[in-house]
């Protein structure tokens, strides 16, 4: 019994402590390794440095178009663990397709200074798309895109931004759009943890999370999720486009696990975005 009740303790411990510190649940950076070298992988992005509104320096890759004029600019919001170089692949494809990407690393992770939390990563979010909108973009259309943890903070970014730059298209593929549901879901889901779901909601707020995803429109929103995803279950992606509204589509991949839309099912996904955007022109 003492045993149990030291678990718990424990449990209930560790709990509180990673919602009120809120980074130990959402952000697992890594600033020490190159997890993938682009030039084995037939790319060579250029380092790009920029800073935020609280001068933190930031990193990211630019991967240009291989062929000019680029069809759009795609800025690429990655999950919450490790560093871009880690995450690059999932998109670095689109520069053969006349497509222009750019990802970047949150506070905290990678070369980017601070420290990861739900505003430090909205405000290097605002910074990313200030960047491009003014150093590459020249009003062509940008595309935001957001995996995972980066999901959360596309959306809002989209919404706050939405008026400044030429947004075409909002990508939310296996993402969430509260702090707080998603962390009371994870504490659901076991007998210990089940009784301190109220946490979720004491120590953890939305106030960096999208809100209104109402306002998204007209601005075109694809949602994705893999019907099997165990990290993201697929009803987030089901709540986000219940709030959002027209125009909007929801891709469910069958048997899509987390993230992976774009390389399991034979890469198929692949020339079905593509098609996807380019459809965007007849809205």
């Amino acid at each position: 019994m003492r045993k149990v009740i030291n678990r718990f303790s424990f449990l209930f411990l560790a709990c509180v402590l990673l919602l009120n510190g809120c980074s130990g649940l959402f952000y697992y950076p890594d600033d020490k390794h190159r997890f993938y070298d682009p030039q084995a992988a037939g790319y060579s992005p250029e380092n790009i440095f920029f800073t935020d509104v609280a001068q933190r320096k930031l990193h990211g890759w630019w991967f240009p178009a291989k062929k000019s004029p680029a069809k759009a600019t795609i800025i690429f919001f990655h999950g919450n663990a490790e560093n871009l170089t880690s995450h690059f692949l999932q998109l670095a494809w689109v520069s053969a397709e006349h497509y222009n990407l750019f990802i970047f690393d949150y506070p905290g992770f990678g070369r980017s200074e601070g420290k990861p939390t739900p505003k430090s990563c909205l405000e290097s979010g605002y910074a990313a798309v200030d960047w491009v909108n003014k150093h590459r973009a020249n009003n062509s259309p940008i595309i935001i895109y957001g995996q995972s943890v980066g999901g959360i903070i596309a959306l809002r970014t989209a919404i706050d931004k939405k008026t400044e730059i030429n947004l075409k298209l909002v990508v939310a593929d296996s993402t969430f759009d509260s702090f707080q549901k998603i962390a009371r879901v994870k504490l659901s889901r076991h007998w210990l943890t089940w009784p301190m779901q109220p946490l979720s909601y004491i120590l953890l707020n939305d106030r960096w999370a999208p809100g209104n995803l109402e306002s998204l429109s007209p601005v075109p929103v694809l949602v994705i999720h893999g019907e099997k995803d165990r990290i993201v279950e697929p009803m987030f992606s089901d709540m986000i486009f219940e709030k959002l509204v027209e125009p909007k589509t929801l891709w469910k991949i069958p048997g899509g696990g987390h993230i992976d839309v774009f390389w399991g099912h034979e890469f198929k996904y692949r020339s079905k975005f593509l098609t996807f955007i380019e459809r965007l022109d007849n809205f």
